[in-house]
């Protein structure tokens, strides 16, 4: 009996250590559980941004392959239709704008056509123009003709300093690379410059009105309506919106027609004003899946030794917003619609 009670008095504490280790164990079951709950859940998570990345990669991969498409049609009209005023096309089929409009392409693609004489050009520039932009966007005019001094200084072959100009001792001084001393070859060599290095925000509003063309022409049959407002600042509201609406209905031939329809003061003795589209264009194309537009900068040239064309520039640009889509009301031309001709009649009337 004596036995029996002490094993009686011995067992409620071995139970209890059991029970002590029991709780241990489900404490350490618990906490792997939980351990393997949040790995697996952070493995699918990782799986599902693998899955968001391939589709986003999957969706630009098919855009990049729409605009493609998109880019060889545009390349085929203007390559293949006469430039007129402010238009590209035959006289009895649709004509392609190159003001710089919105046209819906195929499978959702946005495009723009802007004739490139309808822009300033940073390689043959003139001093009224770019000093006007370059106030009207903000700039002094003191400012401003430092700009344009900078910019001559920039382009030309000699290492003569302008009175506000810059050469290569003022751009090592500044941390710059030296100028180029030659053509500028893009927009986006104005962060390059002196004083337009400076002013990012003044840059960003002027660079979509500036071009590479290298003759001074200018176009305001194809030009934007802001530019010339800047251009022009005398020029009512009123002037400019009956310029406007007279233009898309049929451009000028030339500035005589212009100021005795509008008014506005366009100089008819100035022989940079030539009411006529260049073979130089800037072509922008926007498809669903592409984060910005890509901006193409290029030549017609119907005797190239390997294309019709030369494109100058590739680069993406942000110019194309695509909320601008709404406002896209113009079809492109169907060239299937299109007349048959001989190829001699393509050549550009320039």
């Amino acid at each position: 009996m004596r036995h029996f009670s002490l094993f009686a008095r011995r067992r409620p504490a071995c139970l209890g250590a059991r029970s002590n280790q029991s709780g241990y164990v489900l404490i350490f079951v618990m906490a792997a559980l939980a351990l393997t709950a949040f790995v697996a859940a952070r493995f699918a998570l990782r799986i599902d941004a693998l899955r968001e990345q391939a589709l986003a990669m999957q969706a630009h991969a098919e855009a990049r392959r729409v605009v493609e498409g998109a880019k060889a049609r545009a390349l085929y009209w203007v390559t293949t239709r006469p430039i007129g005023l402010a238009s590209l096309g035959f006289a009895d089929e649709e004509a392609l704008r190159l003001d710089g409009r919105l046209y819906q392409m195929n499978e959702g693609v946005l495009a723009r056509f802007q004739d490139a004489r309808g822009l300033l050009t940073l390689n043959a520039p003139q001093r009224g123009r770019i000093v006007a932009m370059l106030m009207g966007a903000g700039a002094s005019f003191d400012q401003a003709n430092s700009m344009f001094d900078v910019l001559l200084d920039y382009t030309d072959a000699d290492s003569l300093r302008r009175l506000n100009g810059a050469e290569a001792p003022d751009y090592a001084a500044a941390g710059l690379p030296p100028p180029r001393n030659d053509w500028v070859l893009s927009t986006d060599e104005t962060a390059r410059m002196m004083h337009w290095a400076a002013n990012p925000e003044l840059r960003a509003r002027v660079q979509p009105w500036l071009s590479l063309s290298r003759i001074e022409h200018f176009n305001p049959n194809t030009a934007p309506l802001e530019l010339l407002r800047l251009l022009w600042p005398k020029a009512t509201a009123e002037q400019w919106e009956r310029f406007d609406l007279l233009r898309r209905q049929a451009p000028f031939a030339n500035g005589s027609a212009a100021l005795a329809a509008t008014g506005i003061g366009f100089d008819v003795a100035d022989e940079s004003l030539l009411f006529h589209a260049s073979n130089e264009l800037r072509l922008q194309l926007w498809a669903p899946g592409l984060p910005m537009a890509l901006e193409y900068n290029l030549m017609i040239l119907p005797t190239g030794d390997f294309a019709p064309w030369l494109i100058q520039e590739v680069r993406q640009s942000n110019r194309l917003a695509i909320p601008d889509a709404q406002e896209a009301t113009a079809k492109f031309p169907d060239a299937s619609k299109a007349t048959a001709r001989p190829p001699s009649s393509a050549m550009p009337d320039l």
